[in-house]
Order: C-alpha cells, then sequence, then structure tokens
C-alpha cells in the first residue's frame, strides 16, 4: 500500500487548517451485482478483484486513500465470500437512501466470517492537531450475539486507527461486547471523529463479521484534517510526562506563556479544557483509559498520546 504524505512542505511557513488525506469511495469504478470469492473459505486470505465485480481493493491514483480487502474465516468456517454477497464499492441506495458525500460508499453485509479492510498509510509528519472522521449506517435488522466470539452467530463491527510506529491502536467505534442491536446505532448514517497523535504514521481499519444478507455496514466520507505549516525543525518540543500519569501531568516547553490544554477521550469527546500557566494539570477528574492532549502554546500546537491508570 502507498503511504498519504502531507503537503507540508507546499505550504511552509503558512498556517492553515487542511484536509490531508480522504476517500468517499468516488474514484473507484462501479460494478453492481454481487462479489464472489475464489479463495478458500477455511483460510485467511487477501481478496483479489474480480472482472465486472464490485472492486473490494483499490489503488489510489492520488487523490482518494487506497484500500485493501481481506477474510478470515470463523473458527469453525463457513462458505465466507464463495457463495456470492453484496461487498465492495458501491451505490446501492436501497437500504440508505442516499451517501453522505457522493453517490458511493463500501459495503459490507453475509461475510460468513470477518471482513477486514485495510487503508494506505497516512503520514501525520508535521500535522499540528490532526483528526479524522469516518461515517457509517448500520442497516436495521436482527443482529446476534455480543462479538466476543469469532462464530457466525456474533455479529461485530470495529472501526481502529492503528498507530504503525507505536501500535497504539484507537477504537472509532468496537461494538465488541455488546448485542448491536442495543446501542441504538442502527438505521442512520453516524459520523465519529477522533483526535489522532501529531507526527505520526496511522492506518484507519475496519473489521466486520456478519452472517446474513439484511445484516449490511456501509461506509462513506472518511476525512484525515490538520493544521499545516510549521515546519518539524520550528515546531517546539512539547513534552509530557509521567506516562502513563495518575493524578498530575507535566507539559513542558521551551517557550514562554500560558497553554491552552483541551483533552479528549479515544471517542473524540472533550473531558477537560483549561488555561495552564504552569507546567502541572491536575487530571484526578479523569477515570483511568488513553486520552489524547491537544496543546496550544501561541502559534504552535500539538497533540499527544497519554494514559491514565
Amino acid at each position: 500500500m502507498k503511504t498519504v504524505f502531507s503537503f507540508l512542505t507546499l505550504l511552509y511557513g503558512v498556517s492553515c487548517f487542511a484536509q490531508i488525506a480522504f476517500s468517499s469511495f468516488e474514484d473507484p469504478l462501479l460494478y453492481n451485482g454481487s462479489y464472489v470469492d475464489q479463495g478458500d473459505p477455511a483460510i485467511a486470505h487477501d481478496l483479489m478483484d474480480n472482472t465486472n465485480e464490485p472492486l473490494v481493493n483499490w489503488t489510489s491514483t492520488g487523490n482518494e486513500l487506497g484500500f485493501s480487502a481481506k477474510y478470515v474465516p470463523y473458527n469453525d468456517p463457513d462458505v465466507g465470500l464463495t457463495d456470492g454477497d453484496t461487498v465492495g464499492v458501491t451505490d446501492r441506495t436501497s437500504i440508505v437512501s442516499a451517501y453522505p458525500d457522493g453517490s458511493k460508499g463500501y459495503e459490507m453485509s453475509d461475510c460468513d466470517g470477518n471482513f477486514i479492510l485495510e487503508f494506505d498509510p497516512v503520514d501525520l509528519t508535521g500535522v499540528s492537531n490532526p483528526t479524522v472522521s469516518i461515517d457509517f449506517f448500520i442497516n436495521e435488522t436482527g443482529y446476534e450475539g455480543d462479538g466476543t466470539e469469532n462464530i457466525a452467530s456474533s455479529d461485530r463491527l470495529r472501526i481502529y486507527i492503528k498507530d504503525l510506529g507505536q501500535g497504539f491502536e484507537t477504537d472509532l467505534l468496537n461494538t465488541t461486547g455488546s448485542d448491536i442491536n442495543d446501542l441504538g446505532i442502527e438505521g442512520t448514517w453516524i459520523t465519529v471523529t477522533t483526535p489522532l497523535e501529531s507526527n505520526a504514521q496511522v492506518q484507519l481499519i475496519i473489521e466486520a463479521r456478519t452472517n446474513a444478507g439484511v445484516e449490511a455496514f456501509f461506509f462513506d466520507q472518511i476525512i484525515f484534517n490538520g493544521d499545516l505549516g510549521i515546519s518539524e525543525e520550528n515546531n517546539p518540543n512539547f513534552e509530557i510526562y509521567p506516562n502513563p500519569a495518575y493524578d498530575q501531568l507535566v507539559i513542558s516547553s521551551p517557550l514562554i506563556g500560558p497553554k491552552q490544554i483541551r483533552i479528549f477521550d479515544v471517542l473524540g469527546k472533550e473531558v477537560l479544557s483549561t488555561l495552564l500557566q504552569k507546567d502541572t494539570l491536575t487530571i484526578s477528574s479523569l477515570n483511568s483509559g488513553v486520552y489524547f492532549i491537544q496543546i496550544t502554546q501561541g502559534k504552535f500546537s500539538a497533540t499527544k498520546k497519554f494514559a491514565v491508570r
């Protein structure tokens, strides 16, 4: 897969909020009908595009993000996608009515196993306050199980970001541990957004497990955003410690002046905002877990990840 780089060097010395990478599945060609996997449904394997069938993979031509698909069977393998299923790039509107951006999206349904979609890595070097968002639609129907077992009666959807350098994974949505029917997220387009860590190389991944044609997931409008224009060598070295932290977090920089602090949980919800006059921030109000801290001092800004014990 190609890595998508920010166009920071084109904007050297000019700070602006910009779209770093995106996909609305408009670039790939559209083929209607079912996709039939030619691989062995009992073995995990990469999925291949077939002539005149919906595309499950896409190599970027420089605009939208590319993506590649793979299949992983249940612990007790089923037919997988060999029986012909509606997956891949689609313009099907009988369920979703319309797509948030453009006329196409990506569908995963009746996988009879696990369908995994990986997007091109995105390089956030020199990007301040990066975020990622995705729109998803879950067909309103009878889902089974709580997603904790790799079996046919345990439906699951997970959308997450993987930090390729540090190995961290940050969920945008993870239904594991819950019956999807109980979450109140069916029958409408939902946008989820989460902050990312500055100067990281990240990858968006979607994992779906369903065993019926009516159990359909749709995706559209993936956007990586951030502030561009401050070169890495001129950006001050913001440091946070200890990490993991308990009730206090030290935020240091070589600059003089107050720091605007915003802290978000992994779902992108702001949980703390303050103007910090010194270096020590009290975080005793935060529950144990992983957070993102956005630090702004003067014209400089950075986002970092930390954990609370």
